[in-house]
């Protein structure tokens, strides 16, 4: 399962990892943990494991048995924090609302859990949008790497209309190249992670283009752009779950379930080497037979 699912920060991932601590005190028990594993790698070591280290064999082996069963056992109550569907349900949601500040997930482009971050497949679907191309709505997508237009807007200043190309450089597998026409809104320069940053706005959209792949979870890095969610309708991000900042900021929030290296859709995706059966992909599998392996102390 990905962490979108398995979070902390809802349940029951909240209670599943918070009993480890009841692990860790039991005599011969020096640290017990849950691993859940890359879901997208398609290898047959990709799976979720319990690890617990200590000094009596038999404690520890009890231990990664019952974590393991806890994990097994609330398998199909793991589910993502916020409503989740498609990209143009998660836009249509957010425009019901008439609300500033609402955030949506561009959750399978998200960079921090493996995307190239350069799909631009939320601009075309918000343009795609009469109240949002004519500016009658506003939004913000952050943020799709392009260092060459970000050269391209630099060169023509803020206030210029300038004809950019955007995506499909890192990840022509899963999103194309978008052509767009628009007015350069702001420039931020020498950013320790993207590099130099250009703002295009197209109607009401702003595009977020930073010269190298750059996550957005802090206000001020909106700020630095002079963008602020709340004065917009919408703000996408390429996210999975909302970081704790972004969470307190916002209104309202959605997930899209949408392309790339880390699509959400978890049992619509093709494996070929994961062993099977596995959670979720075979979701009536039984329950597995659990190998505990244990290793002797090193040195």
């Amino acid at each position: 399962l990905p962490g979108e699912r398995t979070s902390t920060m809802w349940e029951p991932g909240a209670t599943v990892y918070r009993k480890l601590e009841e692990s860790d005190a039991i005599a011969g028990v020096l640290d017990a943990s849950l691993w859940v594993g890359y879901v997208w790698a398609d290898q047959p070591r990709a799976n979720a494991s319990t690890v617990v280290t200590g000094t009596d064999v038999e404690a520890i082996r009890g231990e990664a048995l019952r974590i393991a069963r806890r994990y097994w056992d609330a398998r199909h109550d793991f589910g993502f924090g916020v409503s989740t569907g498609s990209a143009d349900w998660a836009i249509d949601e957010a425009l019901k609302l008439d609300q500033k500040a609402v955030l949506i997930s561009d959750s399978g482009d998200n960079p921090t859990a493996g995307g190239a971050g350069d799909i631009p497949y939320m601009v075309e679907r918000l343009l795609a949008r009469p109240e949002l191309a004519s500016g009658q709505q506003t939004a913000i997508v952050s943020a799709i790497a392009s260092a060459g237009a970000v050269r391209t807007a630099k060169a023509a200043g803020i206030g210029r209309t300038v004809d950019v190309v955007i995506g499909g450089v890192d990840d022509p597998v899963n999103g194309s190249s978008l052509a767009l026409r628009g007015e350069v809104y702001s420039i931020y320069e020498n950013d320790p992670v993207g590099g130099d940053i250009a703002v295009i706005r197209i109607g009401g959209v702003h595009v977020v283009i930073p010269s190298r792949r750059k996550p957005y979870h802090q206000l001020r890095e909106f700020a630095h752009l002079s963008l602020d969610l709340t004065d917009h309708d919408i703000t996408v991000g390429k996210w999975g779950y909302l970081e704790p900042e972004l969470r307190a900021a916002a209104s309202s929030a959605f997930q899209a379930l949408t392309p790339g290296a880390v699509n959400q859709d978890i049992e619509s995706l093709t494996f070929s080497r994961v062993e099977r059966p596995v959670y979720p992909l075979d979701g009536d599998m039984p329950e597995p037979d659990w190998k505990i392996t244990i290793f002797p102390p090193i040195g």
